[in-house]
């Protein structure tokens, strides 16, 4: 039953032809328009700060991010400094991450082979093609829209979920938050964000 509503769900979406930015939008016809863009991209830019929380050891980190659709996407650790200018390049279908310099490795998030590092690129997958399973505003006068992702296969509280904020006005990706089997394991605040669309004509400067 939930997927056969899901779907009817979908189908009305896709159908009412919503763009980015008009008015009178349900935040499931936003998060539509909002996925419709992002699929536009040739490639983002960012700086973001992480927190990873392990069962007793938090970590928290910063790093520039750089996504390519095609070519690498080079995430740069920029602190704490003993880590600092640690690079890894993640090239497109590919899971398995080189680094540049010392190793950073801070384990596994989840049962899929989820790491901190991957988080990054993982939340644009979600994006793309993940499952919407909620879709909010959120923030002062309605100013973000808020999107949680999650297997449509699994109950709520199982398996891995993401729940993403975006500013409604020029969909600029504000907080990431990663849970596994319902407890937070990584929350991430990104700023100056900058998207480079496919399209010269189109403008996707968001910083």
């Amino acid at each position: 039953m939930r997927k056969a509503l899901s779907c009817v769900l979908m189908i009305t979406l896709l159908l009412s032809g919503c763009r980015a930015g008009s008015g009178g939008n349900t935040p499931e016809e936003e998060a539509l328009a909002l996925r419709e863009t992002y699929q536009a991209l040739a490639g983002w830019s960012a700086s973001a700060d992480l927190s990873v929380c392990y069962t007793e050891t938090v970590y928290d980190f910063s790093l520039d991010a750089q996504w390519r659709r095609d070519g690498e996407t080079v995430l740069t650790v920029t602190a704490p400094e003993l880590v600092a200018g640690i690079t890894a390049r993640v090239a497109q279908g590919e899971t398995v991450l080189e680094y540049d310099g010392a190793g950073l490795s801070l384990g596994l998030l989840d049962d899929s082979g989820l790491t901190p590092v991957s988080a990054v690129t993982a939340c644009m997958e979600q994006i793309q093609q993940g499952w919407m399973a909620k879709c909010a505003w959120a923030g002062e006068n309605d100013a973000h829209l808020q999107i949680s992702f999650q297997d449509p296969e699994r109950e709520d509280n199982a398996g891995t979920q993401f729940l993403l904020t975006f500013d409604r006005a020029g969909y600029a990706l504000l907080s990431a938050e990663v849970s596994a089997q319902g407890r937070t394991v990584l929350s991430a605040q990104f700023s100056d964000f900058t998207m480079e669309m496919m399209n010269p004509n189109d403008t996707g400067d968001s910083a």
